[in-house]
């Protein structure tokens, strides 16, 4: 009985590691965000390429449900680094509703990107009776 027991469980093992090979799934899609972020670090120059990989993972993960978390905000970031803040602040707000946690964040980066005119619109609203 105890050889029968430890044939058992070897072979379930076995079994166990090789499924464990053979799926590669995450849960998250990255694409060739680590590469091209690596490239971009070492020569600034490459900045349209990161931000060519950076929109081709987030238009992956959209299609399978699956976009990374920062990744959103990241291009949002870029968009605003060019002044293209009506490009920057969707993303940032989507990355908002993907990941919750972001939100304390990226609303003072919102409302630094909106410049002191949102400030000073909302602060005269709040003062109308």
């Amino acid at each position: 009985m105890t050889r029968n027991y430890v044939v058992a469980i070897a072979t379930l093992a076995s079994a166990m590691i090789l499924t464990g090979c053979a799926t590669n799934s995450s849960r998250f899609e990255w694409g060739n965000y680590e590469s091209a972020l690596y490239v971009y670090s070492k020569k600034p120059d490459k900045r349209p390429e990161y931000q060519a990989a950076l929109q081709a993972a987030i238009e992956k993960g959209h299609k399978e449900g699956k976009v990374a978390p920062g990744m959103l905000a990241e291009l949002g970031y870029l968009y605003l680094d060019d002044g293209n803040v009506a490009d920057a602040i969707p993303l940032f707000e989507e990355e908002m509703r993907t990941f919750p946690e972001s939100r304390p964040f990226l609303t003072t980066v919102i409302t630094w990107a909106r410049g002191p005119q949102a400030d000073n619109s909302r602060a005269a609203n709040e003062q109308k009776p």
